[in-house]
This record gives C-alpha cells, structure tokens and sequence, in this order.
C-alpha cells in the first residue's frame, strides 16, 4: 500500500474512533490530512471504500498475528489435524500478544474503539463487533480447546477470553495502562498453569522439556539442526552451521550461554550468545550481547517452542549480569519477548547509512536502565562473518554435510 493511502487510512480511523463511522464525512477526512477531497477521491471512491479497506486490512493482521503463532487462520472443520497440533502455550503466547496489538497497535486500537462505538447504531458494525471482540474470539477458542481434548472447552474459553475483554475496557480509562497488560499477563499464566495440569495432553508424549549446556558429543547434531532451520531461508543454502561451528572457538563466545533444548530427550532447539560492545557517543565501550544463530527444529516451528527457547535464554543471559543484548531479528517474533528497535536505544548500526532500514536491529535491556545515557554504534562481533572471511574453509565444511539444493525464494535477502 503506497503511503497517501496509508495516510488515508490511518487519518479516518483516528477520526471514526473518536467520532463514530457515521459522523465523520469524506471532507473531515481531506481536512485531518490537509488535502483536497480530489486528492483524497484518486485513492478512495468514497467512505465506505476507505472502510473496506480498514476491514481489508484487519482481516489480513488478524491471519499474520494467529499464523505468527502456528495458529489455524480458518474454520476447525477441514482443517482439524491443523487444530490438534495447537499447544496450550501458543493460546496463552497469541493471547497476550493479541492484548497488546488491540491495545497499543495504533490501527487496531482504533479499529476496536470504532466497533464499540457503532455497535450499537449499525447492524453490520455489530456483526463485525461479534466477529472481532465477542463471539469470534471466544469460538475460535474453543474449536482449539476441543480438539486438545480439555474438557468443557467453551467454559474454557470464555474463562481465558472474559478477563482479556474486560481488561479492554480497563485498559483504555487506565492511569497506567501497562499495570493492566501486567495483570491480565499475571492470570494469563495462572491459567496456563491450572489447565496444564488437567489436561489431557500434559501427560502425554512431547511434553517435556528440558534445557542443558552443549557439549562437544552435541556439536555435530547442532549444526546440522542449524543448517535444516536456517536452509535457503535468508539466502540460497545457509552459512549459519559454519559460522556456529567457527564461533565456538571465539574469544567472545560465551560458553555458560551455550544452550540446547530437547523434548523427551530429542534435540529441538539451540541459541548461543556473543559478547560485544556498544561504541558510546561518548567514548565509553558498553559491554552488551548479541545472540545466535537461534533455531528450532523446522517441524515444530510456530508452536510455541521458540518462544521458550527465547525465554530461557534471555533469563540466562540476565543471571549471568548481561545488561543488555543487540541482535538482527524480525520484530514480529522478538517483539513478544520485549525486543524493541535498536533506535528507541539510540543504538546504530555500524556501517548502515543514515535513513537506511533499520527495522532488522534490535535491543533489549535485561537490566532496566542499563543503557540510560547512552548513544552510540554497534557492529557484530567479527566471527558472524567467518563464511565471507575464509569461503574455502566454509565450503570444506559444508560438503561434510548431506548435499541439498539451494534455491532462490521470495523473501530472501539475496
């Protein structure tokens, strides 16, 4: 979507929230962005296209946000070996994180105000309503809860949606709204935990799991994890394996934080973390972290055990008095454990050309306020590079390795 139409559409939502869909004209429109209504009309033929397209784009989010999860994005019925294979985890994971995007995504929270503002007026605003923030919800739940096997799964559900709907409300007259997030995160967990234990799926196998230190008899089965998760994902094949595999041997490698992850004594996951430093504005060398390579084994991807893996490793890192990390990622994923871009920090990437996307780097502090007053520049420790210093020693590596084909995909970096 060009950026005058996002401008559009952000304009009318601003104004349909604070004022209702049907007080608000085309000219109210032109007159919050500053244009004419000629110029508003070459994008939308009217206001009713201005909301399709809002509703267009609510329906494209919501899909993103639950497939972010591994969550089903249809109906249960045809698609329920796709439902059984949801966890517990992954609903309470998409629960928190669908709080915060309906609260503080500016284009859902709007969305959401409209809805409730209308509700009331129009019959198809109250079918939308229903979809979105009542009946729609709460079903989409339950279909999830009776294919896990819990009992009563509507019970269930509305016992897991009531407080998220009623925290909505709370949310938005709060004198501190992140004490409601905290909160609703607070019984988001005990739920988790209560229904855990009677479920029927908790005693089952692929249940357990544990995290441990690597160890050399580790090595190769991690690397080859590595090279699975990460093949012709960024580029055609990977570099990820070699570059785990020299890294180990970096001086700024961490061994305490060199971790694996096994269900029922099968290796899943792994990450590994580097120490670096932030280059300060000011002179000063802040000793941080960055992270990585970071997988889970493709076929359990967007289940929930990324999200474990990532949580046990960042309370690692914090124990071990890492104060805050920097690190390339997708927001969509490191932003649901507290990742945030890099420049809220002041922090920038070495070498990136002022205005340049810096969407990829991001930062977080795992001691709070470890980087108050600090400005300044990162780079990546050296041996993220191992593959471009020495190609002969990657390919060397590489064809140890079972051959596979590399292919050029949509949204590779190159």
């Amino acid at each position: 979507m060009n950026d005058t139409r996002e401008k559009i559409l952000l304009a009318a939502l601003r104004l349909f929230a604070r004022d209702g869909y049907e007080a608000v004209s085309v000219s109210d429109i032109a007159a919050e962005l500053g244009i004419t209504k000629a110029a508003l009309y070459k994008h939308y033929t009217n206001k009713r296209d201005i909301f399709n397209s809002i509703l267009a784009r609510m329906e494209e989010r919501d899909a993103e946000e639950a497939d972010g999860h591994g969550l089903p994005t249809g109906p249960a019925s045809g698609a329920e070996s796709a439902y059984r294979q949801v966890s517990l985890e992954s609903i309470i994971a998409f629960s928190k994180d669908m709080f915060r995007y309906w609260t503080e995504d500016e284009f859902a929270a709007s969305f959401r105000k409209i809805l409730m503002l209308e509700q009331f007026r129009d019959p198809g605003m109250a079918g939308l309503y229903r979809q979105y923030l009542t009946a729609g919800p709460v079903g989409y739940v339950t279909d999830m809860f009776a294919a896990m096997g819990l009992p009563q799964p509507h019970e269930k559900a509305i016992e897991l949606y009531a407080p998220m709907f009623l925290s909505y409300s709370l949310y938005d007259g709060a004198d501190d709204p992140s004490k409601v997030t905290a909160d609703l995160d607070q019984y988001l967990d005990h739920f988790l935990k209560k229904t855990a234990a009677s479920s029927p799926a908790s005693s089952g196998p692929g249940r357990e799991i544990v995290f441990r230190r690597e160890t050399p008899a580790d090595h190769r089965a991690v690397e080859e994890l590595v090279r699975d998760a990460f093949w012709n994902v960024y580029h055609p094949g990977c570099t990820e394996h070699y570059v785990l595999h020299r890294l180990r041997s970096d001086p700024a490698f961490v061994p305490e934080l060199d971790i694996v992850m096994e269900r029922d004594g099968v290796l899943i996951g792994q990450n590994m973390f580097m120490r670096a430093v932030i280059h300060s504005d000011d002179g000063r060398e802040i000793p941080i972290m960055t992270m990585g390579p970071i997988c889970v084994d493709p076929a359990l991807k967007q289940r929930g055990y990324g999200l474990k893996l990532l949580a046990y490793s960042l309370e690692q890192a914090a124990a071990l008095g890492c104060g805050a990390l920097c690190f390339e990622g997708n927001i969509r994923f490191y932003g649901r454990s507290g990742f945030t871009y890099a420049r809220e920090f002041g922090i920038r990437y070495h070498g990136l050309p002022e205005g340049a996307d810096a969407s990829f780097f991001l930062c977080k502090e795992l001691i709070p306020g470890y980087l108050d007053g600090v400005t300044g520049e990162y780079a990546p420790p050296a041996g993220y590079f191992a593959a471009e210093q020495d190609p002969e020693d990657f390919a060397r590596f590489d064809a140890t390795f079972p051959p596979r084909e590399k292919k050029v995909l949509p949204g590779q970096l190159s």
